[in-house]
């Protein structure tokens, strides 16, 4: 195949045994475009991954490459390129060995292996790592070797599976960028997976959010992050990690308040979306609640400061509002795939569960000239756009625009 390829999906369903991994996902990427596919570990992306190369056939649903059925092009016309978490490196071969195996095996008049080997490596910044062997090179110079392997053979759709997890941390930022760039640069078709939400944030033109095999949005970052569909999406996207609160709606005489438990909040006199809150009075929402600056808004709660966190540039204070903390789950399609009960936080399975369950604090973003300091009591500020809240179902409350 030869240019940039749009994939399409339908429909596109994987079952192993009783297991669902993947579940009716409608699909399209468009030629050149930069897809990243994030959701938590066991989420089925990888699998998601394999169907959209034809390397997987699916239970049911299709897969196109420029309108036709992957599974009808031969495997060496495809122009699929394919970086992994593990890098796969020949230890017994140097870098420019590693990087023209591909070439060896390939259809046609033999190529000039050295000169195409040299032009990616210059492509992808390590030209002078060629005669090296794997051994003698940082896991981040491994990686990119993986993906000079990759790109080697021009190829018209880059698959990249969780390429950066074993990449410390100082080169994984660099890498990030690098990986965009170059992709831009040779305009082929992208799908990057990942579990990492701030590569998914800062690498794609548009992610796709996977949870239990389900996609539940897709969109370009900002209105993914800023405009979340479900409480899954709302909850998993948030540095530091969201707040979820338990709240009653009550509304009478035109008045709209949230109860939290120990206290409430009252929508400003006026305020566009009390008539649709008024809709589900008496009904419980789950809140989902971002860190916040300190700062005077339209409403305040009134909280105990438990810890601080100095972050260098600024404080983050976790702040008890004496709130109840959701530990619902939004499965959607529990017919088909149960969760684990081994955790109350349903969002992540047991062993993505790093900080613990959610309890009922508020994170505020401080200033480091505040001195805040723990036992101290604070008013924290909260704008009616600051209401991100979520019916019973997962489902998003939305509200016309201000």
């Amino acid at each position: 195949m030869v240019g940039m390829v749009s994939i399409v999906a339908r429909e596109l369903t994987k079952t192993f045994g009783d297991v669902v991994a993947v579940q009716g996902i409608d699909l399209t990427v468009t030629p050149g475009e930069f897809l990243v596919v994030l959701g938590p570990t066991g989420c089925g992306k990888s699998t998601l991954l394999r169907l959209l190369a034809g390397f997987e056939e699916p239970t049911s649903g299709t897969v196109l490459f420029d309108g036709v059925p992957v599974t009808e092009i031969d495997p060496r016309k495809r122009g699929i390129a394919m970086v992994f978490q593990n890098y796969a490196l020949y230890p017994h071969l140097t870098v420019a060995q590693n990087i023209g195996f591909p070439l060896r095996a390939a259809p046609g008049p033999a190529p000039d292996i050295a000169a195409r080997v040299s032009d990616v490596a210059r492509t992808v910044g390590i030209a002078d790592l060629l005669s090296r062997y794997p051994e003698h090179l940082s896991g981040g110079q491994q990686q990119r070797v993986a993906m000079a392997r990759a790109l080697i053979r021009h190829p018209a759709v880059f698959l990249l599976d969780e390429p950066l997890s074993n990449v410390d941390a100082s080169a994984r930022a660099a890498l990030r960028g690098e990986i965009v760039a170059l992709a831009r640069r040779l305009a082929v078709t992208t799908i990057y997976v990942t579990h990492d939400q701030t590569e998914a944030m800062s690498m794609a033109d548009r992610i796709a959010v996977l949870r239990l095999g389900v996609l539940h949005q897709v969109g370009p970052p900002v209105d993914v992050y800023a405009d979340p569909d479900t409480l899954f999406v709302a909850a998993f996207l948030g540095m530091p990690r969201t707040s979820l609160l338990e709240a009653a709606v009550y509304a009478e005489a035109g008045r709209v308040v949230l109860d939290l438990g120990s206290q409430v909040l009252e929508l400003p006199a006026g305020d566009p979306r009390t008539e649709r809150l008024a809709e589900h009075h008496t009904e419980r929402v789950t809140w989902v609640l971002r860190a916040l600056p300190l700062e005077a808004r339209d409403m305040t709660l009134r909280g105990t400061v438990r810890s601080v966190e100095n972050l260098g540039h600024e404080l983050l204070a976790h702040v008890d509002v004496g709130g109840v903390p959701s530990t619902r789950l939004d499965a959607p399609a529990p017919a088909l795939r149960s969760v684990a009960a081994s955790t109350s936080y349903g969002f992540y399975p047991a062993y993505d569960l790093v900080d613990g369950p959610p309890t009922g604090e508020v994170m505020v973003r401080v200033p480091v000239s505040a001195g805040v300091r723990i036992g101290a009591e604070l008013d924290v500020g909260v704008g009616a756009a600051d209401l991100l809240l979520f019916d019973r179902a997962g489902r998003r409350i939305r509200f016309a625009a201000a």
